[in-house]
């Protein structure tokens, strides 16, 4: 074809014009027959691109809740890619989590993987061995993957990360497939990030309504205890030793205690709290913690452990933090055996945020459990007066974790314990004034 385009050009032009111009036309004419083709057969990649990205903002639009759309987008990912799986990692904390797995953001692997955003078996395989590289290819078994990817790319904090199972074919994923499960990625990461936003705009709507109703409750039922206490006061010791008034009276005297605490964090719920920012070290917030809890662990036989790694301290208010603290604290001591232990831990900071964890080796929590515990007066401690619960500890803890601008997170399996983890910005002011 060169030899045709020179022929047909050199009567008009010279001979060292008259062959570049037609090796130029030759290509120009190759390559757009390429991309016709390519167009015609639907092999063009732009045009997968805005195919599969259309797929992703339909399943956005019919759901909602942000786990059942992380599923959704994972049986996408898979069948889309005619890969066995998917899973899609989002960050918590100072681990990355999803379809049962957790992977710490700061292991050698997740390093490595920031550094080109995307990995496959066998571009690892032609890559020169580090222990690094080691860690990421032992990352890729542990996922089953045939692709792993980590948006938004270039990240130093990478927001999710994607992981597509092998193939059903065993073929491997190639720089294109790679490319579009990157574009596709970011798409998700961006619907994933608004779906947790508008989660936690409802959760505080949700809050605050819930806070009105505590408010008037609270105060009615004030109302109506106090002559029923002074009574009780007023009477104390009148009846006889032994008699069933003496009986009577102290039941209704342990049952105004009861409903006098339940005011006291109805009333503490319900409040229109703002906290009071002052540096506070991480270790010595454990350690307060643990000093208030000690006396209800030792009646249960437990143990308490504090132990911190951070590295100078955060904004926060002290006494709203030492109440979330102890919160968790006396759920995981209730959920404990005796003879258990329960560790109180502080890690960070890394990428502005601090984490604190409660760590119990209890009963644990089932999936349907894991997903009420937050919610105001749902309880399971049915035992009896000793740790008998209102169901506002862990929604009260939860509320103090966003008045802090930070999250509170739990994972759990029953007969195996329970972590409740709480991320908190150093600086929760400037995080708030950024946003």
């Amino acid at each position: 074809m060169t030899f045709g385009f020179g022929s047909a050009l050199s009567p008009s032009l010279p001979p060292h014009i008259a062959w570049p111009l037609s090796m130029f036309l030759c290509g120009s004419a190759t390559f757009w027959l390429d991309a016709r083709m390519r167009r015609w057969f639907g092999l063009d990649d732009s045009s997968r691109i805005r195919a599969l990205r259309t797929e992703v903002l339909q399943v956005a639009m019919r759901e909602a809740d942000t786990a059942r759309l992380t599923a959704e987008f994972e049986t996408l990912l898979a069948s889309r890619h005619d890969a066995r799986s998917a899973v899609i990692l989002a960050r918590s904390g100072e681990a990355y989590t999803g379809g049962g797995h957790s992977i710490r953001r700061d292991c050698a692997a997740i390093t490595a993987l920031r550094e080109d955003g995307w990995i496959t078996p066998e571009s690892l395989q032609r890559r020169r061995p580090t222990a690094a590289l080691e860690d990421l290819d032992a990352l890729l078994r542990e996922l089953g993957a045939g692709a792993l990817v980590a948006v938004p790319r270039e990240s130093p904090a990478p927001n999710l990360l994607v992981a597509i199972g092998v193939r059903r074919t065993e073929w491997p994923f190639t720089y294109p497939d790679v490319t579009r499960l990157l574009h596709t990625a970011e798409l998700i990461d961006n619907i994933l990030t608004r779906s947790r936003l508008m989660d936690q705009l409802a959760l505080r709507a949700r809050m605050e309504y819930l806070a009105m109703m505590s408010r008037g409750l609270a105060h009615d039922l004030k109302n109506l205890i106090t002559p029923v206490s002074s009574f009780l006061v007023h009477t104390e010791g009148r009846a006889p030793a032994g008699s069933a008034e003496e009986e009577v009276h102290r039941a209704a005297s342990r049952a105004i205690e009861v409903m006098t605490t339940y005011l006291r964090e109805a009333l503490f719920f319900s409040a229109r709290l703002t906290p009071r920012y002052a540096p506070v070290e991480p270790g010595g917030l454990l350690e307060a913690a643990r000093s208030l809890a000690v006396e209800r662990a030792a009646r249960r036989g437990v143990t308490l452990v504090a132990h911190s790694t951070c590295v100078g301290t955060l904004q926060a208010d002290t006494v709203l933090l030492q109440r979330l603290l102890v919160n968790l604290v006396n759920n995981a001591i209730d959920a404990s055996t005796r003879g258990g232990e329960v560790r109180l831990t502080a890690e960070g900071p890394v990428a502005g945020m601090i984490t604190l964890r409660v760590i119990d080796r209890g009963c644990g929590m089932d999936a349907a459990t894991q997903a009420r515990i937050f919610d105001p007066y749902f309880t399971t401690k049915e035992l009896g007066e000793e740790v008998r619960g209102f169901g506002l500890g862990l929604t009260i803890s939860q509320r103090i974790a966003h008045l802090h601008h930070g999250r509170i997170t739990v994972e759990s399996r029953p007969g195996a314990g329970t972590t409740l983890s709480v991320d908190l910005p150093v600086d929760p002011a400037a995080l708030a004034a950024a946003t």
